[in-house]
């Protein structure tokens, strides 16, 4: 894995207009949406010409993987929803994005990217076949996506070999605890260190829209809530996240069913994602 980048720190003023942004393209979410929802709605808005689908592979069990890119930036950017069973909340994630980007959001439309979406990466895992919500645990006898270089899934080769084409400065893997039915404090997972200004800004964030942040075991560097996924060893190198931090920054926003409103779960996870993007961007443009 090549040095990582210096980041800047995030601005004060960049985060408090990316929370308003993300409030808004939320504020009409009242329901986390299965995979088969979400797949139609991105088929609904594909039919036009501004949003482009294709097929970037089959899953193990042949179902096409579908992905969708908007606008024309000088950079890209990645987001994929439903990376294992049950994590659903990235897929309304998705959605929100692009109902923002499709009716003209002047802060989105303003950022100089194009677009990258994947909203149902692991569809054959889903309960009920995709079609409800429920809880679920991971079977162990099953390869998770996002972590089996060295045995990879078609789905884990397709995500791959498209993030190889578009090079994304920076890819949102969409992970979350919602299917675990536990209240978990949120946390981040990132490919290189932080500075610890932008780390509060994303502490402070999650809390804003009124999640809790995990305190526990606290990077000596982030603090809490942050863990560097470089330092896992084995593990990490056996991930997608090693090859995706090959092209630009990493960052999983991981939150749970806590005790807040629907529209609060994605916006938090919403504007993490925003926030990261934006430093990113100052990053390249410095």
């Amino acid at each position: 894995m090549p040095d990582a980048v210096e980041r800047r720190n995030s601005n004060s003023d960049d985060v408090r207009v990316t929370v308003e942004t993300s409030r808004q393209l939320v504020a009409h979410v009242d329901v986390i949406l299965p995979p088969v929802a979400v797949l139609e709605e991105c088929r609904r808005l594909g039919a036009s010409s501004s949003l482009r689908r294709r097929e970037i592979g089959k899953t193990e069990a042949g179902r096409p993987i579908e992905a969708y890119a908007f606008g024309g930036g000088d950079s890209n950017a990645l987001f994929y929803g439903f990376p294992d069973p049950g994590e659903a909340v990235g897929g309304t994630v998705i959605l929100a994005l692009l109902h923002g980007l499709m009716g003209g959001d002047a802060y989105l439309t303003a950022l100089d990217i194009t677009w990258h979406f994947i909203p149902c990466l692991n569809f054959d895992d889903q309960p009920r076949n995709g079609r409800v919500l429920q809880e679920v645990f991971r079977d162990p006898q099953k390869r998770e996506v996002d972590w089996c270089l060295s045995n990879p899934r078609s789905e884990t080769t397709a995500l791959l070999a498209y993030a190889k084409s578009v090079r994304p400065i920076f890819t949102s893997p969409l992970h979350d605890e919602y299917h675990s039915g536990e209240s978990i404090p949120a946390y981040f997972g990132v490919s290189e260190v932080l500075s610890l200004n932008t780390c509060d800004y994303l502490r402070e964030t999650l809390r804003g829209f009124g999640l809790s942040v995990q305190a526990a075991d606290p990077h000596s560097e982030m603090g809490q809530g942050f863990a560097d996924m470089s330092r896992f060893g084995d593990e990490y190198y056996n991930s997608t996240f090693s090859v995706l931090a090959q092209y630009g920054l990493v960052l999983i926003c991981e939150v749970s069913q806590e005790d807040v409103e629907v529209s609060n779960l994605v916006g938090a996870q919403l504007a993490a994602g925003l926030i990261a993007l934006n430093l990113v961007l100052a990053t390249k443009k410095a």
